[in-house]
């Protein structure tokens, strides 16, 4: 399930962390995932080997840190629901 907020789209299944990053009179709202997992057949036996792929983090950046930490409040509070439910 996908939840979209500010025209930032994201899956909760995936996200390790959510954190602010303050610059100047705004900053960064920054979205860490879970690596994913992938499952690849080894060449040499043909046995499925799972491989570890680091996922890069997705930021946005707001003018405002006003806009920034109620960007931040209002996607905790959608997390807290999803892991909820």
């Amino acid at each position: 399930m996908i939840h979209h907020h500010n025209g930032i789209a994201i899956s909760f299944y995936d996200l390790k962390a959510l954190r602010m990053e303050h610059a100047g009179e705004g900053g960064y709202l920054i979205f860490e995932f879970n690596n994913a997992i992938v499952y690849e057949e080894d060449s040499e036996n043909g046995k499925l080997m799972e491989r570890s792929y680091r996922n890069e983090p997705v930021s946005q950046y707001y003018d405002d840190v006003l806009e920034l930490q109620d960007s931040f409040n209002t996607w905790i509070q959608v997390w807290a629901e999803f892991l909820l439910n």
